[in-house]
């Protein structure tokens, strides 16, 4: 910890920045609505930096998100919320020495829960030196595709959901309003104080406002006995 300050200070960087977490199961739009925040924050004015952590899809996604000039970190090893907290605050601070962004994105694998990210960062921040603020955790669930997907992975995208501060219900615009009632149900039913946004990529639905709450709210504070307590009641561990 002494190590990072000491190169903190020695840098003489401004050491406040932003992480948010954007999660959802495979298939819900990620990567596609991440970028299309990523350029928002970026057109504000804003220096933003994109971690991408999806296992065998790594490449495709760093190509899909450079085309557009957005600066893009690989974190290989595996799910982010679990093998590579180790490394966290390392790949946290060699991109605030490097590229001095104010907001780091963060896509986890599609089937990692935002559990493990919100100690990681908080690790990151404990660790570093650094002033992170983490952003509101923002699960994506796919309006066309939850209930299909809720009968084979139930538990990990009702997790995704408790976990996060807002559910983005994307791809609205491939949907009918009884759809996206029964999508909208069906999270409620999950979570009946879940706080609820309607997106879609495409059509640039949702976008400036998702940005806006990455810029202007905070996550709750990560609480280590709080969280504990969390995580045994949802996995018994």
């Amino acid at each position: 910890m002494k190590e990072w300050r000491n190169i903190l200070s020695h840098h003489c960087v401004p050491s406040v920045m932003r992480i948010a977490q954007v999660t959802g199961f495979l298939g819900s739009g990620k990567t596609t609505f991440l970028t299309k925040i990523a350029l928002e924050l970026t057109n504000r004015g804003h220096k933003v930096v994109v971690i991408v952590n999806d296992v065998g899809h790594i490449n495709v996604d760093q190509k899909v998100m450079g085309s557009h000039g957005l600066a893009v970190k690989e974190v290989a090893g595996g799910c982010i919320c679990c093998e590579v907290q180790g490394t966290f605050t390392t790949t946290v601070m060699n991109l605030h020495l490097s590229y001095k962004p104010d907001i780091i994105l963060v896509e986890p694998t599609g089937v990692a829960i935002p559990w493990g990210l919100k100690q990681a960062v908080a690790d990151a921040s404990r660790n570093s030196g650094l002033d992170i603020i983490h952003a509101p955790i923002v699960t994506l669930v796919d309006c066309a595709a939850l209930e299909e997907q809720m009968v084979i992975v139930a538990r990990l995208i009702s997790t995704q959901i408790r976990e996060s501060d807002a559910v983005m219900i994307n791809k609205v615009d491939m949907c009918t309003d009884a759809e996206i009632k029964r999508c909208t149900d069906s999270v409620k039913r999950i979570d009946p104080s879940a706080r609820i946004m309607y997106g879609s990529a495409a059509a640039g639905k949702g976008v400036r406002e998702m940005a806006d709450l990455i810029v202007n709210e905070t996550s709750g504070k990560y609480d280590e006995a709080m969280e504990e307590g969390k995580f045994k009641e949802q996995y018994g561990k």
